[in-house]
């Protein structure tokens, strides 16, 4: 689905369908509700103006009934009366006697007689079956065929008497009340159209906030969580992600707590390896002295004693300051001109040193060194014996980075291990305890750096990037 219709864009477009489903249903159920009362309108008025008609007709005509008249007598007496009664009533008239034969119509508003035939012989023949009044469709007309009844209920005369009417015609008052419900209806659509606005920017805020809550999701820190005042679907959701912070929050430690007892271990380990070895020829040399008496061994044993006791004492200094950093005074110092101090005393072992200029960035003075010094020494052990070391210390500034490359011509790290280069018990020589490289990138990222390396079969290269200060 496309990107443009988003939760937000189809909740506002359903609840708009929504409102102007509801209007349509709610037009066309007014529209045939005005035709209806169009209809029975007329049929009412019709009604109303036929029974005055008859009414009139009736008082005309009350002298001459139960005479039992013929059409021809009928004629002169109703003639000159059936245009008057047509037009004070405004509606044409046709007069039949009692056996559907016309006697007299108006033309005053149909302007022909073909409305009114000359024999009524359909309803005459429905007559003889029920009598009574009549109301029949007929194109825009509607006509009502009725009785005039003399003494014992006996039909003197029938009157047919057509109305016009307009299907589609609303009356005025019907029009204007229309007219307000329209507007009525613009204004309720143009509400409505905010409301879902409104209403669909609602939801699609709060679930945003949820979103924008969830990208902010740490492992190694404490989460916010978040309120929602209603138990709806959206509350539910948010219950959800409050009770996954908790759970992450529950991981998160033990994973901390688990991670610290693997790290533990493995320094243990390391710790107890490196302490056995010189431990065995100690032992071995106390085992000998007390079988020896001249003296001159004696001495040797003891010096061999003193040598390996300062090994023991070597590793755990360096354990000792890998587990506890000196506090680091950092300052803007030119690290071109630190870094070639220290680089001179490897001149002679095929190191040198390559500077744009003074490149300015905030270490520490001793701490630098001893980075330099770890790194040139780890690029001059991975040289093969035998082939002549050419290693390059360079250092450049970038816009605002300081960038130091340490590039030897060893034979690089293995595949396998390069994933574990900083690790603090990793080494690839056969002695040392794997400290040096955690911590150099310990110190760097204290400095606000970082390090990494490329490595191949002809040499490795570690690249340090550093920010600049008092650029110059």
């Amino acid at each position: 689905m496309s990107s443009f219709l988003t939760l937000r864009v189809r909740t506002f477009l359903l609840m708009l369908l929504t409102i102007v489903v509801a209007f349509l249903l709610t037009g066309i159920f007014s529209l045939y509700h005005f035709r209806l009362e169009n209809r029975n309108y007329h049929f009412e008025r019709l009604e109303r103006k036929e029974k005055a008609i008859l009414s009139h007709i009736d008082y005309l005509t009350s002298n001459n009934q139960n005479k039992g008249l013929l059409a021809t007598q009928w004629k002169p007496i109703l003639s000159g009366k059936v245009t008057e009664i047509s037009s004070i009533h405004k509606l044409d008239v046709g007069i039949y006697t009692s056996s559907g034969d016309l006697i007299t119509a108006s033309v005053l508003k149909n302007g022909s007689l073909t409305i009114f035939p000359g024999r009524l012989t359909e309803y005459m023949e429905d007559s003889a079956k029920s009598r009574g009044r009549k109301v029949t469709n007929e194109g825009n007309f509607l006509t009502s065929t009725s009785e005039i009844l003399g003494k014992n209920n006996r039909v003197e005369l029938v009157v047919r008497i057509p109305y016009e009417i307009d299907p589609s015609a609303i009356p005025k008052e019907d029009v204007a009340f229309l007219r307000q419900l329209l507007l009525l209806y613009i204004l309720l659509f143009v509400i409505g159209i905010t409301f879902a606005f409104f209403f669909s920017n609602y939801i699609s805020n709060n679930i945003r906030l949820l979103i924008d809550q969830l990208k902010k999701v740490r492992i190694n820190k404490s989460n916010e969580k978040l309120t929602w005042r209603l138990n709806d679907e959206i509350g539910e959701l948010i219950q959800e992600y409050n009770v996954l912070v908790d759970k992450l929050e529950t991981t998160a430690i033990e994973l901390a707590r688990s991670e610290r007892e693997s790290a533990w271990k493995e320094m243990a380990q390391q710790v107890a390896h490196e302490i056995t070895n010189p431990l065995t020829p100690m032992k071995l040399t106390l085992q000998m002295m007390q079988r020896e008496t001249d003296v001159t061994e004696m001495k040797s044993m003891s010096t061999h004693l003193l040598e390996e006791i300062e090994s023991l004492t070597n590793i755990a200094e360096a354990f000792s300051r890998f587990a506890q950093m000196p506090g680091l005074k950092a300052e803007s110092l030119d690290i071109s001109y630190q870094t070639n101090s220290a680089v001179s005393l490897y001149i002679d072992r095929g190191v040198t040193f390559v500077s744009t200029g003074p490149v300015y960035t905030k270490v520490d003075k001793g701490q630098w060194s001893r980075i330099i010094h770890n790194l040139l020494k780890n690029a001059l052990q991975s040289i093969p014996e035998g082939s002549k070391a050419a290693v390059e210390v360079s250092i450049e500034k970038t816009q605002d980075k300081a960038v130091v490359i340490i590039r030897d011509n060893g034979t690089g790290i293995p595949q396998q291990m390069q994933d574990r280069v900083f690790e603090p018990n990793f080494t690839t020589k056969s002695s040392g305890m794997g400290l040096g490289l955690a911590m150099v990138k310990n110190l760097i990222e204290n400095f606000g750096g970082t390090i990494n390396f490329s490595t191949g079969d002809h040499g490795t290269a570690f690249t340090i990037e550093l920010p600049l200060t008092n650029i110059k």
